[in-house]
């Protein structure tokens, strides 16, 4: 850490006149920008208003101009804080805010999540997870509440997270094992995407369209008490789940969106499995239910709508272990096919089927 001590020029120099005044001078055009705009927006106003309300109206409808631009920036990183988090019964959920709040207009969105996580081996319990999220959204809906836009075109969030642990063993089939996570995150609308890829296809940069993006990253960590107890009858898999990540935007992300955030859960996973009496490529075939309980803190709660969401889902596993399927070590031993049923307060729901893989 770097300490220094600032010497501020005195009030009787030219300097020192120019820094006092500084401060006058921004605060008025700031005062002549907010008046400017109050006479645009008065322009829109009824014939027979009186001045002093039509006034004052053109200012409140200013604050709440502002105010939703303002919505923006912790908006986008709400819904990447929904993506970066590691879900163990990752899928796709759309969500309609309509049916979660009493707010007006469309505000449908497509939030989605697929990853992965492993333990190398019982002698090298080294954690790894690697999660990808894709969400798609009109913002002027999801963050304004106003009506969504009859235009087709809509912003996207790309987001990837990785995450590296070891796994304490604190019994005989309890574990707890500490995470470092990392994400990167980029949301651009339709139009920016179309832009960078005609930038990459004719060699020509269109600043209007490619520089309205964002970027942002994301650091923290996870910690997760699990419980498994495989048996020939039957396997039990339990996880209880914290993760808090701080997300920050960087680069040249548009300047209406910068900021920051904390994207905090707690979830509770849980899995059995048992035999269904079947074979199949010389194994037995498994039934298996899961279910999840998540709570969400922040701005995640505020964007998406509602506070806890609850999946509950079925379906078969088939064993592949004895083909040895895989690379590096890390070869696949069962495959799922889940069917779920997703519920969130404030009355969302939604259904969803995953493919999943265990190594």
């Amino acid at each position: 850490m770097i300490a220094g001590r600032a010497t501020l020029p005195h009030p009787g120099t030219t300097e020192g006149r120019h820094a006092a005044h500084a401060p006058q001078a921004l605060y008025m055009r700031r005062l002549i920008r907010r008046l400017l705009l109050a006479a645009m927006l008065l322009g829109a106003a009824p014939a027979g208003a009186q001045t002093g309300d039509t006034l004052q109206n053109a200012l409140d409808r200013l604050d709440a101009l502002q105010a939703s631009l303002a919505r923006r920036g912790p908006g986008v990183l709400g819904i990447m804080g929904y993506n970066m988090v590691p879900d163990g019964s990752a899928n796709a959920i759309q969500v309609n805010r309509t049916t979660a709040s009493n707010e007006q207009g469309s505000s449908v969105f497509t939030l989605s999540q697929f990853g992965f996580g492993f333990t190398w081996s019982e002698s090298f319990p080294l954690f790894t997870e690697i999660y990808a999220g894709y969400a798609r959204y009109d913002p002027r809906a999801v963050f304004t509440g106003a009506a969504a836009r009859r235009t087709p075109l809509r912003w996207n969030n790309f987001t990837t997270t990785i995450g590296v642990g070891y796994d304490i063993r604190l019994a005989e089939y309890l574990w707890l094992r500490p995470i470092l996570n990392a994400s990167l995150g980029y949301a651009a609308g339709d139009a920016t995407l179309f832009g960078a890829f005609l930038s990459y296809r004719t060699g020509r940069d269109i600043p209007a369209l490619t520089d309205r993006h964002v970027n942002v990253y994301g650091l923290g960590g996870s910690l997760v008490l699990a419980y498994y107890d495989y048996r020939p009858e039957r396997d039990i898999d339990v996880e209880l789940r914290y993760t808090q990540l701080h997300l920050q935007t960087f680069g040249d992300t548009m300047r209406a969106a910068r900021g920051s955030s904390v994207a905090q859960t707690v979830g509770l996973w849980t899995r059995y499995r048992w035999p269904t009496g079947w074979e199949a490529f010389g194994r037995p075939v498994r039934w298996v239910i899961d279910g999840s309980f998540t709570s969400y803190f922040g701005d995640q709660e505020q964007v998406l709508g509602f506070s806890w969401a609850a999946k509950v889902g079925g379906g078969l596993e088939v064993d592949l272990g004895r083909y040895e399927i895989g690379a590096m070590g890390i070869n696949v031993s069962r495959v799922r096919l889940i069917g779920r049923y997703f519920y969130g307060d404030g009355g969302v729901t939604g259904t969803s089927v995953g493919l999943g893989i265990s190594f």
